[in-house]
């Protein structure tokens, strides 16, 4: 018990930690170029860092579980040009094409957790080549070409409309599975579960917890919300292009990193993944803003996922 309540304090001190580094960033690029706190320039950053946010949350509970899931940016375009291709080239109204492409993801999912608990590959091994599938898959259907889907229906406002004339929908998503997330990791048994199966496996299985079980739902969880985020971008557009979300796996898992989560599973907040996730936007938003290249942005971004590690790694050590 003891040892759970320094625990928490440790995550508390890193989200402090965080927030402190998303205040000091905002101070920076505001002095560089005063556009940066406008408010439209503020709603532009935030809607950025809701839209890789949503996976990010996923992407943390994964990682407490122990596990990484690289196909998720490959999920991220896969799932919405299936909602594009049977509404605009079948008829299938909107709302059921959505649903079909959602319950797809949940499949992917399945089959990442699936393959990585049953074959006992290292899920970085498995995502991988799933990434490449489901990528391949995505491209064969519509031959590298975007498709556009033009729906006037209240469910793509729903998903990546505005509310009013500027507010983004997507950040209210966000913040509605930052509460999910965090309501499943603190509040809930299989949250205990998640952070026992990526704490110490043998451990778990030794209380009676199934591990399998455990990973594969997580997995599910994560593929789902790859495939919600792709459908906000997709509604925002009007369109879905193929190779949407590449490198996004990598983003999420920089996201959540930055927040706190630990790579060797058992650790980690969504509260924390939620500020990683704002820092990446910031930083993408702010090097704009400050007229640098954007191919530095992944550089940038780089940086402050060694920092993070680093200091990850160093807590870690204390703590032992």
């Amino acid at each position: 018990m003891v040892a759970l309540k320094l625990k928490k304090k440790s995550f508390k001190m890193r989200e402090f930690g965080v927030l402190i580094a998303v205040i000091a960033l905002a101070v920076v690029f505001s002095i560089a170029n005063s556009m940066f706190l406008s408010p439209s320039n503020l709603l532009i950053t935030v809607r950025m860092a809701s839209e890789l946010g949503i996976m990010s949350v996923g992407v943390t509970l994964l990682m407490i579980a122990g596990e990484f899931d690289l196909s998720i940016g490959s999920t991220y375009a896969l799932s919405p040009m299936v909602t594009a291709i049977l509404y605009s080239n079948f008829n299938v109204p909107i709302i059921f094409a959505v649903m079909v492409a959602l319950m797809l993801a949940l499949v992917l999912g399945f089959i990442n957790g699936f393959i990585t608990t049953k074959a006992g590959i290292p899920s970085f091994i498995t995502t991988l080549g799933t990434m490449l599938i489901y990528r391949a898959v995505v491209l064969v259907m519509v031959g590298g070409m975007p498709t556009k889907i033009r729906s006037q229906a209240i469910i793509s406002n729903v998903i990546g409309g505005t509310i009013g004339e500027f507010f983004p929908v997507v950040i209210i998503w966000f913040l509605f599975f930052i509460g999910i997330s965090y309501y499943i990791l603190e509040h809930t048994a299989f949250g205990n579960k998640i952070r026992a199966t990526g704490g110490n496996k043998e451990a778990a299985i030794a209380a009676g917890i199934k591990t399998t079980r455990v990973k594969i739902i997580t997995f599910m969880f994560v593929s789902f919300l790859a495939a919600f985020a792709g459908h906000v971008q997709c509604f925002r557009l009007g369109s879905v292009a193929p190779l949407n979300g590449r490198g996004f796996e990598l983003q999420a898992i920089a996201a959540s990193v930055i927040g706190g989560t630990s790579l060797l599973g058992g650790c980690g907040t969504t509260i924390g993944t939620a500020l990683g996730a704002l820092i990446t936007g910031m930083i993408r938003n702010g090097i704009v803003l400050l007229g640098v290249s954007v191919y530095w942005q992944d550089g940038f971004l780089g940086i402050v996922l060694i920092v993070a590690v680093i200091i990850n790694v160093f807590i870690f050590k204390r703590r032992r």
